[in-house]
């Protein structure tokens, strides 16, 4: 009668690994707004060790300072970055790459694996599909295997989204972000990020076709920096769970100030639809 009520090893495990999700999830969320504030820096292995991102410790210094909840890098940063990182912020490992020297750098090879990521104690995992590129389709099987086992060890699993061709022409209209947010959450992902709407209008048919939280891309450097801060104040307003932005504010003149401006214009969206709950 006893072992009735007592749970298989099978069921323990998903026990445990639920909440181990859920303890490292929450650090990937700013805990006074709710939002998800993420700062991804994997652009030195496409692109080298571009502005912003040479001196990579002192730019994650800079941007958790200016209240970034969590960033992302590749596997082989971490161990600089382990005396920057605050113990109350994420680390998300990016397990996908490609490089820009590549005559196909819009195929994405999968660069770790999840027990790797575990053992560098990240609290998340992201990889990066092109959707619309002749390989398309290895990548979304890459990203399935990922989401399986990330969700075996309790992971986080970031999914980063783009409607975007072999030639890297991108299509980023509405009816292509809610595709693509949705294709994440069927493959298993827990956050999906994609590229913002024109000026962040029509978004909510984005959030409106899927269950999981969507955060926006930041993408290339922008010339009207007020402009981005509106678009991502729109996105918010429409139901999006934060952002993801790299090169907005790592290639910033002063990426703390530049932080501090997103995070500002967050905190001020989330006030007005009433707050966001992530884990509920």
């Amino acid at each position: 009668m006893a072992s009735s009520i007592i749970p298989n090893s099978s069921d323990t495990l998903k026990m445990l690994t639920g909440i181990g999700k859920r303890v490292r999830f929450r650090r990937l969320i700013d805990q006074e707004t709710g939002a998800i504030m993420m700062v991804p820096m994997d652009h030195g292995f496409t692109l080298g060790p571009v502005p912003g991102i040479a001196n990579i410790a002192l730019t994650v210094d800079q941007v958790f300072q200016g209240g970034a909840s969590a960033v992302v890098v590749h596997k082989g940063l971490v161990k600089s970055l382990t005396n920057v990182i605050p113990p109350a912020r994420g680390l998300i490992i990016h397990v996908s790459g490609s490089t820009a020297l590549s005559p196909n750098s819009n195929y994405k090879i999968i660069t770790a694996n999840v027990p790797e990521v575990v053992t560098l104690g990240a609290d998340g995992i992201s990889c990066h599909v092109n959707v619309g590129a002749d390989e398309d389709s290895a990548m979304m099987e890459d990203m399935a295997k990922i989401a399986e086992e990330s969700e075996d060890f309790g992971l986080p699993f970031l999914s980063m989204m783009y409607g975007r061709n072999s030639e890297g022409e991108e299509d980023n209209s509405v009816s292509t972000l809610a595709h693509l947010a949705r294709l994440a959450e069927e493959l298993g992902a827990d956050v999906v990020k994609v590229n913002a709407s024109p000026s962040g209008k029509g978004f909510d048919e984005v959030i409106q076709g899927t269950n999981i939280p969507v955060v926006i891309a930041g993408g290339a450097k922008k010339d009207d920096f007020s402009a981005f801060l509106k678009t991502i104040e729109n996105c918010i307003l429409a139901g999006a769970s934060g952002v993801s932005v790299g090169r907005n504010i790592f290639q910033a003149a002063d990426p703390m100030t530049a932080m501090e401006r997103v995070r500002e214009t967050i905190q001020k969206a989330v006030i007005e639809v009433g707050g966001l709950e992530i884990l509920s």
